[in-house]
């Protein structure tokens, strides 16, 4: 199978990436269609080619030496309103769905304002903030199984989803192609209202627009087996304040340390939410790797808690 004409080479996907890190990918390609998808992944898996599906770039981090087979950037867009049900592609920004609900009168995805990523990622990662994520809202998922070129619709239950996890997880050969979500009628003024005071919340509690990739490591659970819960309290009388969540948050345990501000070359952790690392502009993935390592080390000494990374690493094989 010849390569399509759509499949460039030796493409930097630095660009492509919030964090705005990452060599070149040795092939790379855009697809606005199912179609396009499926003549891609049929010529990858031909080629004997590893792929990786990027969205907007946000929760990845690229390997400075880049990723060896095909990127695949789902420039799938289309969004429909049907009734209490928007339909939207994995392309679609998670801002846009949230407008596009608002728009049409629909409440219960303002909280979603604070994911800079894709419907697809969102989805997949079961993103979420200010108290909401993606498996309250999802209905059903259409995705591609890469391995036969066949469609899939999988429920909510059939997604499994769990703290930043998902089914497609799980099964890396289903790609996500749009989702489907159920909200309800309610005040768009007073959802557009919410949406400001998130807004407002994150832009005083985060990097934004800031070479940034969001959270990089996952809040602990108190039902995780190596945690002891009365013996963390006992030790750090200030995790009490989480006693009652289900979550310990990473950016507690980093802040407690003193490690805000803490850098290696030109990737710091930063100043305002010490579970976001910061490309200071002329950063690296090895660089990053390095404070991430740093980082874990520290808190598994203090703490004997071991954080496990939200960010998706990219090409580090």
């Amino acid at each position: 199978m010849l390569k399509p004409v759509s499949v460039k080479e030796n493409i930097s996907l630095a660009g492509f990436s919030v964090f705005r890190i990452g060599g070149p990918a040795r092939y790379f390609a855009e697809a606005a269609t199912k179609e396009e998808v499926l003549r891609l992944l049929a010529w990858a898996s031909e080629a004997s080619l590893p792929v990786f599906v990027l969205g907007a770039g946000s929760n990845v981090l690229i390997s400075d030496s880049g990723f060896s087979g095909l990127v695949l950037k789902m420039d799938l867009f289309h969004c429909v309103v049907e009734g209490e049900r928007i339909i939207a592609d994995a392309g679609v920004s998670m801002p846009q769905l949230v407008n596009s609900a608002l728009r049409n009168g629909l409440r219960g995805m303002e909280w979603a304002i604070g994911i800079p990523g894709t419907v697809g990622g969102s989805v997949r990662g079961n993103a979420g903030c200010f108290g909401g994520e993606m498996k309250d809202l999802v209905q059903e998922i259409v995705a591609i199984d890469t391995t036969t070129g066949a469609e899939r619709t999988l429920n909510n239950a059939q997604c499994c989803f769990g703290y930043r996890h998902s089914y497609f997880k799980e099964r890396p050969s289903l790609l996500i192609l749009r989702a489907v979500f159920g909200l309800s009628r309610g005040e768009s003024e007073e959802g557009y209202a919410l949406v400001r005071a998130h807004s407002q919340r994150r832009i005083a509690e985060q990097d934004v627009g800031q070479r940034c990739a969001g959270c990089m490591f996952k809040n602990v659970p108190w039902s995780r087996r190596d945690i002891d819960k009365q013996k963390l309290l006992a030790h750090i009388p200030a995790l009490r304040a989480f006693s009652g969540n289900a979550h310990i948050p990473a950016a507690f345990l980093i802040d407690a340390l003193g490690l805000k501000g803490f850098r290696i070359g030109n990737v710091a952790v930063s100043q305002k939410h010490a579970n976001y690392i910061i490309n200071l502009g002329k950063g690296s993935a090895e660089q990053a790797i390095m404070l991430l390592g740093v980082v874990k080390e520290r808190v598994h000494r203090t703490y004997q808690i071991l954080l496990e990374e939200e960010v998706q690493l990219v090409g580090f094989d």
